[in-house]
């Protein structure tokens, strides 16, 4: 992919963070009539998948990259306890179970699609990400099966996305064909969406997963499909309600991609099941219950903070623990997720 963010990069690229987080500039880029060339869409939408389906387990040691290994603050949370544990790539809120034995079966939420600011000028054809879903697994292992919506700025035109991915399966882009080939009729911002990842048991060491989402704004972009999992593989051990940018492991080094600045978005009705027990996710008694804040690949400052009521203007410091603190989420199962600085 064009432009692609080394984390050797972030030093020099410190200049625009701060431009962009402290004066607030925006340059939203619609979908200009380069969008409707299908050469251009095919290579926008390889990009986006090629990204969404890279994993990168860790940048350096002790600095992960969801999913992946073991967090480092995934140890010692006792069940139910609302705990910290930062991703240079994910933020939202993740239920872990605290016992192998133990297996959720299904994870779901609402949200509204956010719209999506591109980099202003002089920065305008730089790429940039952002996804929301749910999903299971992938806290503390690197499997993952999810679906939501997505945002792509790529070469100066904006994309909107609804997909699904069954790790290590790469992502699947599903809408309306005409989305899909011309970037037309696509979802697009205020959208209101629900999307669920339900596992049932299909015998002989085989799960199967159904993970459906509705566009209840668009329902042509709606889908549902039916993927296969082996027990021992897919361990449905987490669940997950999560912004992501894209991490991916090229030739040489991890490159983590900027995050577009989406503004706030916000989930609700976010539940989970576990042993046949239906639950919030501050009402999850299986395991710790993880507010997940996005920081940059440095582990200096925050990109995306959750509860946080509007964007804060400068870059919030992780050494300042005012500047991020963790939360439960609103009634048990909403919380709002606030854009801070892309990269």
């Amino acid at each position: 992919m064009k432009r692609l963010l080394a984390c050797t990069l972030a030093a020099l690229l410190g200049g625009f963070i701060f431009l962009n987080a402290a004066s607030g500039a925006s340059h939203v880029l619609r979908p200009s009539p380069r969008a409707h060339d299908a050469a251009l869409v095919a290579k926008a939408r390889a990009a986006f998948n090629k990204a969404m389906s890279a994993h990168a387990p860790a940048v350096v040691p002790g600095k992960w990259v969801s999913p992946g290994a073991k967090h480092s603050g995934a140890a010692g949370a006792g069940n139910g306890t609302v705990t910290g544990l930062p991703s240079i790539n994910w933020s939202g809120f993740a239920d872990s179970e605290s016992s192998s034995a133990q297996r959720l079966s299904r994870v779901s939420g609402d949200w509204t699609m956010p719209g999506v600011t591109c980099p202003p000028k002089p920065y305008e054809n730089q790429d940039a990400f952002v996804a929301q879903w749910v999903g299971l697994d992938g806290v503390t292992n690197q499997t993952v099966e999810q679906l939501g919506t997505g945002a792509q700025c790529f070469e100066g035109v904006l994309y909107y996305y609804v997909w699904y991915e069954m790790y290590p399966s790469g992502t699947v882009e599903e809408g309306t064909t005409a989305c899909v080939n011309n970037n037309t009729d696509c979802p697009q911002p205020g959208d209101q969406i629900s999307a669920s990842v339900t596992v049932t048991s299909a015998g002989s060491g085989e799960d199967s997963y159904t993970l459906a989402l509705a566009d209840h704004t668009r329902p042509d972009e709606s889908f549902s499909v039916s993927q296969q999992c082996a027990a021992s593989t897919c361990l449905d051990s987490s669940a997950e309600w999560i912004v992501e940018r894209p991490a991916v492991l090229p030739p040489v080094g991890v490159q983590i991609l900027p995050l577009a600045d989406f503004g706030q978005t916000s989930f609700s009705q976010a539940s989970e099941v576990s042993g046949g027990r239906s639950a919030s996710i501050a009402g999850f008694a299986g395991g710790p219950v993880y507010d997940v804040a996005m920081t940059d690949d440095t582990d200096s400052y925050y990109l995306d903070c959750i509860g946080q009521s509007s964007p804060a203007g400068s870059l919030l410091l992780t050494t300042d623990a005012t500047a991020c603190p963790v939360v439960t989420p609103s009634g048990g199962s909403s919380f709002t997720a606030t854009w801070d600085s892309s990269f």
